[in-house]
Parts: C-alpha cells; structure tokens; sequence
C-alpha cells in the first residue's frame, strides 16, 4: 500500500476530530456522521496499490555546469528586487536553471574566507539543489572580508577537469554581489576562458545596498550586522559592484546579468541547449533505461460509498423539510 496525502495528514486529523466533536443528534446520525468523517480521512490519504512497471527513458545533454556561488555575509543584504535576500534569491534561480537544464551535469563551488567544492559534477539533480539550498556565511567573526580572487583557482582546476573530460559544452555561472571588502585587487580571470564554452555572471543587490541580518550558529537569534569601523556603530550596508562582476564576465568571454528576476537568464539558458545535443534513450532494451514503479489509485472505493452516504443525508433533509 502506497499512500500521498492531499493534505498532510496532522492536520488532516485535527479537522477529524473538530467535525467528530461537533456530534449530531441521535445514535444512528452520528454512525453516519463517523462514517463520513473516516471516508473523508481515507480519501485524503490518497492510497494506492503497487501497479505494472514502466520503462522510461533517461534525458542528457552534453552539458556540465558549474555554479560559483559567493557565501560570504554581503550575500545577506536585503535589497533583491525590493528587500530580498540575495543569497535567498541564488538558491532559488540556481533551482530554476537546474530545472531548464535537465539532463545537464552539475557542480557547485562556495567561496568566503577560502574556495570549497562542495559537490563534483552530477545528474543528481536533487544533491544539488539541497547542497546549494545548504550554503549559508560563515560568523560575522570570522569573516575576513569579501574577496573575489578566492574561487579563482579552484574554478579553474574544476573547469579543466570538466573539459578533459570531453563530456561535451563546459558551462559556468559565477554568482555574487561583487564586493571587494578586504583591500584586494581584482585578479584577471582571463585563464578560464580556455575552459568554458557560456554561461554567465549573475550580479545581486543594488547601488544603494542592504542591511544584513545574520542568524546566530549559538543563540538561534536573527542578529543584524553593525558598522564597528566609527562610533557609535550603525546598520552595515552592502552594494553591489557591477564593474567588478562585468570585469570577471569579460575576462571568460560569457554574458553579465543583473538579475532582478529569473527570466533575466532565459536567454542564456536557450543559448546552451541551442548548441547542445540532447539525447533521450527510451529502447526498452538499453541499459540505460529505469524501472519505474507504477501505482494504482483505490481512493474511489471510498468515494463511492461517501457519495451514497450524502446522498442519503441529503434525502433525509429533502424529507424533513
């Protein structure tokens, strides 16, 4: 027995009870009225027997993606098309493109204080999304300031083990705000155009920046980050440097977007699958197929007495009436 509830069934079942409470008057009524209640609860869980298998086929495309997403705390600003997160903003156009790109391969490196891959290429779409859904800053204290030559070198490394690999187009989406807060000197990033065939830097926040408010790894608490470079301290604001983000875009040779919404990277996206090759292997001979388990519905045997119990009611208050 397999079941997928409509509703989530706590909640399910506290409107079971609330409608149990409520009882009518007379015995066999409120038979009826349990009866009804305990349809009501079986339908919602939506149960299904295990039916025939299928075969379905496996969608690629010749593509390997890699995401570089900037963690650091300037990715806390509130200013993404009115006051959102940035970083909040990430997670969900990272999903978006993800989702555009099926059959694609997927990396992710995270940059702060230093460069982390966090997931080598895969088609699991899945580990993916939840492992950038993960990427939260480091602690306000910890934090040594913004800077944008630290992934350099482990984007690098990644994007050439990606074309040695000769899997097809080698994608990039450098992702961040832009801010340089320790003093550094943009380095080029002109020795990774060799590897990357598109993709783009996606730029968040605005000129007139953000306030950031960071959740406290020991308290629980939502903390807002102070200015502590005069006094008395005040709300820290983060603005995005788009000359840097345009530097880094052209040294690659791939596309700058400010995004503002997700559409802003549609034309990317279609860029990549024009030129890549996209292949569906449905042979119900090929290895490469999956088994998928099929599932019957059953919540009709339910239904159908449900109906006929309110048809009767409905009688009996025609009836009365």
């Amino acid at each position: 027995m397999i079941i997928n509830p409509i509703i989530p069934i706590w909640l399910m079942s506290v409107l079971c009870v609330i409608m149990l409470v409520l009882k009518r008057k007379g015995i066999f009524p409120y038979i009826r009225q349990v009866i009804i209640v305990l349809l009501l609860f079986a339908i919602n869980l939506r149960p299904m027997l295990p039916g025939e298998g299928r075969k379905t086929g496996e969608k690629t495309m010749d593509v390997q993606v890699l995401f570089v997403i900037d963690d650091t705390i300037s990715m806390l600003a509130e200013d993404y098309n009115g006051s959102g997160i940035r970083l909040e903003a990430v997670k969900k156009d990272c999903e978006y493109i993800i989702n555009k790109l099926e059959g694609a391969r997927f990396s992710v490196i995270s940059f702060h204080n230093s460069a982390n891959l966090l997931s080598p290429y895969t088609n699991n779409y899945e580990h993916t999304i939840n492992t950038i859904n993960a990427i939260y800053p480091i602690e306000d204290m910890y934090a040594r300031g913004s800077s944008l030559n630290t992934p350099r070198e482990l984007s690098c490394t990644t994007l050439q083990h990606a074309r040695e690999k000769k899997s097809g187009k080698v994608i990039l989406f450098f992702i961040s705000d832009g801010e340089i807060t320790n003093n550094s000197t943009l380095e080029s990033y002109s020795e990774l155009k060799q590897y990357v065939d598109g993709g783009a830097v996606l730029g968040y926040g605005t000129p007139e920046g953000g306030k950031m408010h960071l959740v406290s790894p020991y308290t629980g608490d939502v903390e807002e980050i102070m200015d502590n470079s005069d006094y008395p301290a005040k709300p820290a604001l983060s603005k995005y440097d788009e000359a840097n983000l345009q530097q880094i875009a052209g040294d690659i040779g791939i596309d700058y977007v400010h995004m503002t919404e997700q559409n802003k990277v549609d034309s990317v996206i279609d860029d990549i699958k024009n030129n890549a090759t996209v292949t569906v292997q449905d042979d119900e001979e090929n290895e490469s197929t999956k088994d998928v388990e099929g599932a019957k519905d059953i919540y009709y045997f339910f239904a159908i007495p449900l109906l006929l119990i309110l048809i009767f009611e409905a009688f009996l208050m025609l009836r009365k009436k």
